[in-house]
């Protein structure tokens, strides 16, 4: 069992101990998207004192393990609501595989105002 896998069932086992072992997948993404913002809050906290002279490498030290925390809350929250809805860590991998490729192929346009940059939909 490879490590992803064995990281996944550990995530559900908890989950499920502490949550209840019931369809959660929706509930899950909706914490998600809660985590999301604090990932990006934590993200902007680290770059800002990266930029600021008075933040010592302590603070930054503190500011990273913050961000790195939030990423895995993130990776967490994901890998519990695919394993809700059956998917095993293989599944996960060969289809994000499938999915590079369809990106690989696509035409992408400019940022918009968040940096955010999407592939163009033919009409």
């Amino acid at each position: 069992m490879n490590e992803l896998q064995k990281l996944m069932d550990e995530v559900g086992s908890w989950s499920d101990d502490t949550f209840g072992s019931g369809q959660r997948s929706p509930a899950i993404l909706h914490h998600l998207a809660k985590e999301i913002t604090e990932l990006l809050n934590a993200i902007g906290d680290y770059d800002r004192g990266a930029n600021d002279t008075r933040v010592n490498v302590s603070e930054m030290m503190e500011l990273h393990r913050k961000m790195r925390y939030e990423f895995a809350d993130a990776f967490m929250l994901l890998l519990d609501a695919a394993r809700k809805r059956g998917f095993m860590a293989e599944d996960l991998i060969q289809v994000t595989k499938l999915k590079l490729e369809v990106n690989r192929r696509r035409k992408w346009g400019k940022p918009d105002e968040n940096g955010v940059i999407e592939h163009l939909r033919e009409s």
